[in-house]
């Protein structure tokens, strides 16, 4: 490994995923206008909120437990199919038994499968509000493509891997 300084180590692990960070959001506020009207204005903030939770965690504390990219990944499929199935379920007990039906099993499943990763509880509340339209999902994974991509990136050509930064492998 090379020997980086005190200053190009801050540089790589805090400034360059900084950057990412902005680059994450301004592409899925580009990629929300112009879903503009085909979302629900609340769920649009939603989800942008659990992106930019999601881009901090993974860019900015890469050595954090629940910064895996594996964890990532689950967490935001199964708030997503738990979301979905909560969508159907809204028609016949009500958005609000069904927001904290689904929140709890959100939260269940996340910890049965080893899979926290705290933004992606906003995710379920997006298919319970959008009632699980094609382009709530078309965004969904288009956002965790991006965020992939960009976590990719930086792991293998930005951080600098010394002392005790260390990245937890997926």
């Amino acid at each position: 490994m090379p020997n980086y300084s005190e200053l190009e180590t801050k540089l790589r692990n805090n400034v360059v995923p900084s950057i990412f960070i902005g680059i994450t959001l301004s592409l899925t506020i580009l990629f929300l206008a112009l879903l503009h009207i085909y979302m629900v204005p609340i769920a649009k903030f939603i989800v942008f909120s659990s992106f930019a939770s999601s881009s901090f965690l993974l860019f900015m504390q890469p050595h954090q437990e629940s910064s895996r990219l594996s964890k990532f990944i689950k967490s935001y499929i199964i708030s997503g199919l738990i979301g979905i199935g909560g969508s159907f379920i809204a028609l016949h007990i009500g958005i609000y038994y069904s927001l904290a039906l689904v929140e709890t099993l959100v939260a269940l499943f996340l910890v049965l499968f080893n899979a926290i990763h705290p933004p992606a509880m906003g995710i379920a509340v997006v298919f319970i509000l959008e009632r699980a339209n094609i382009f709530a999902l078309l965004f969904l994974f288009s956002g965790m493509i991006l965020i992939i991509l960009f976590d990719k990136f930086l792991n293998k050509f930005v951080y600098a891997m010394e002392g005790e930064f260390k990245k937890i492998s997926v």
